[in-house]
């Protein structure tokens, strides 16, 4: 008779417990425990089987366009990489958010509740890994610490706004997009429900961030001393923030369907309106990247100063990623809502009580 091991039983086991992500701990678990019959081909069985368990879980929960833009977000704006004097300075502190941030989505418990706690708490784990990487490059290769300026001022202000970045847009979280050719009309409310929470939110952190930018720029045309053309682009990012502002408020909010319509109207309504959003993600970059990208260069161009061309090369190749990735993210999404239009059209309705 095979003896079968308690998940709990041992030290052992408690350790691969906290090592397998949840989405697929008690899986992985279980066929461990069938498996094995010993605590040491337990172990042996366990650290074959969990480089491919996790590696799978950060591949369903990680994105390599938004893992690219974050990467070139935190170089630039929150390391000040074209600014220090190495490159691997603003790399090392860059790398390790990302591989936090990566563990973190993949050991996340796939819900939109808390959001906003659970994010902080990734950017805590975030600031303590930079925190403790200086310490270690403090001791073995000073010349790699990041400047005083960066860790006082860029850490915090990049964390701050990689913390709405991520409360804007989940990540590690699995939307109910999954096809089924039966859903009840609670279901596709709750989903209708769930996506309209996620763009409410998204196009409010939007809104604030266009009110920001316009507000801050403002400043910089009063009160700043730069050349002409420099003056000029600081103008153009003012408008452009607010044209953004202002489209976001016509056509991006969340357009509510009725609660009261039926089963077949309710589905009609929302492929309409994924339609409609789907258009809007195609068009991104007209509405968006254009408006902001265009006072954007020309600031750029006028605050240069002569005999800097490598930094000057540098900050353009970050700019453009910066602005280019968000578009190609875009483009992602709207094949993601393409794939769910086609799929409601081939649904059907479940009563309630009835099994799939």
């Amino acid at each position: 008779m095979v003896r079968e091991i308690e998940p709990d039983s041992s030290l052992t086991e408690r350790w691969v417990r906290r090592l397998t992500p949840p989405a697929c701990r008690e899986e992985v678990l279980g066929d461990l425990a069938e498996r094995c019959v010993s605590p040491r081909e337990y172990l042996h069985d366990a650290m074959r089987t969990l480089p491919f368990v996790i590696a799978s879980r950060l591949r369903r929960t990680s994105h390599p366009l938004q893992a690219l833009f974050i990467g070139s977000f935190l170089w630039w704006i929150t390391f000040y990489g074209s600014l220090q004097a190495h490159w691997l300075t603003a790399t090392i502190p860059t790398a390790l958010i990302l591989v936090v941030l990566a563990l973190r989505d993949a050991w996340r418990v796939q819900t939109l509740e808390r959001q906003a706690r659970t994010v902080a708490v990734d950017m805590a784990a975030a600031a303590a890994a930079v925190l403790l990487s200086q310490a270690v490059l403090w001791l073995v290769a000073p010349t790699l610490v990041l400047t005083r300026p960066t860790l006082l001022v860029g850490l915090p202000l990049g964390l701050i706004l990689l913390y709405f970045l991520r409360v804007q847009s989940p990540t590690g979280v699995s939307l109910p997009n999954g096809f089924t050719r039966q859903l009840s009309l609670g279901q596709i409310r709750a989903e209708i429900a769930t996506r309209d929470r996620v763009i409410r939110r998204a196009v409010g952190i939007e809104m604030c961030a266009c009110v920001i930018v316009a507000a801050v720029f403002a400043g910089f045309v009063l009160w700043r001393p730069v050349p002409p053309l420099g003056r000029i682009g600081f103008g153009l990012t003012v408008l452009g923030a607010a044209f953004v502002a202002g489209f976001l408020w016509r056509h991006v909010r969340v357009r509510p369907i009725p609660v009261d319509l039926d089963f077949a109207a309710t589905v009609q309504r929302y492929r309409v309106e994924l339609e409609r959003r789907r258009g809007l993600s195609l068009n991104y970059f007209w509405w968006y990247i254009v408006p902001l990208g265009v006072g954007l260069a020309v600031s750029f161009i006028g605050i240069q100063r002569p005999g800097s061309v490598h930094r000057t090369t540098v900050d353009a190749a970050f700019i453009l990623a910066i602005l280019a990735l968000p578009t190609l993210l875009q483009f992602a999404a709207a094949a993601k809502m393409r794939k769910r239009i086609e799929q409601l059209a081939l649904v059907s309705e479940k009563r309630e009580g009835e099994s799939s």
